[in-house]
């Protein structure tokens, strides 16, 4: 089973402007299945096979989010954020003014689910 280790050592080697789907190729490598992240808290779980987790609290850019939610906002970004063209720190700061609460990764079917209030699905990009 992976670990945070394994992951931060992906992540690190990879860079801040890497796409989407190179990301997503490495971690599933390890044996990630999907994550999910909060914007507010900054914090990432990992999911394995089996129930298998891993958590990391924070990584340090946690966002107040706006109440108000703009979908259309958070389809652009998410686009920009997948194909590399925004650093992650750049895209949670501007996923957060949209209105993003949270987006789930399914490395397996190559989507994004990003939603917003209550979890309600804002936008979804495939990868």
């Amino acid at each position: 089973m992976f670990k945070l280790t394994e992951i931060d050592d992906v992540l690190n080697n990879l860079g801040d402007h890497a796409d989407f789907a190179t990301i997503a190729k490495k971690e599933s490598d390890l044996g990630v299945q999907h994550f999910q992240y909060d914007v507010a808290t900054g914090a990432t779980t990992y999911f394995g096979e089996n129930g298998y987790l891993v958590e990391r609290r924070t990584n340090g850019l946690a966002t107040r989010v706006a109440r108000e939610e703009d979908a259309a906002a958070v389809e652009q970004i998410a686009k920009q954020y997948i194909t590399g063209q925004l650093a992650l720190a750049d895209a949670v700061k501007q996923f957060a003014q949209a209105g993003c609460q949270a987006w789930t990764a399914n490395l397996k079917r190559h989507i994004i689910d990003f939603s917003g209030d209550e979890g309600k699905i804002m936008a979804a990009v495939t990868f």
